[in-house]
């Protein structure tokens, strides 16, 4: 599996970071769209746009991810 880079936006690739590093999920890069591979198998992949085409479109991820049962934002212990 690869890590996430810079072909992605600077939030979504903190996010996939977080994920791939602490969380257990894999990546993979793809003709079109990277994709994310959840830590729970039987979840579907999840692909990461390159380009966000709305303000909506972070948020909107970013729910998809806890949907395949990734944790953002990550609670900072203090």
């Amino acid at each position: 599996m690869d890590q996430p880079g810079k072909e992605l936006p600077k939030e979504f690739r903190e996010v996939a970071v977080e994920l791939v590093s602490n969380q257990g999920w894999g990546y993979s890069r793809q003709r079109r769209h990277p994709v994310l591979y959840p830590a729970d198998a039987t979840k579907a992949p999840l692909t990461v746009p390159t380009t966000p085409s709305d303000v909506r479109a972070f948020k909107n991820w970013v729910s998809q991810v806890r949907h395949r049962g990734g944790i953002w934002p990550v609670k900072r212990r203090q």
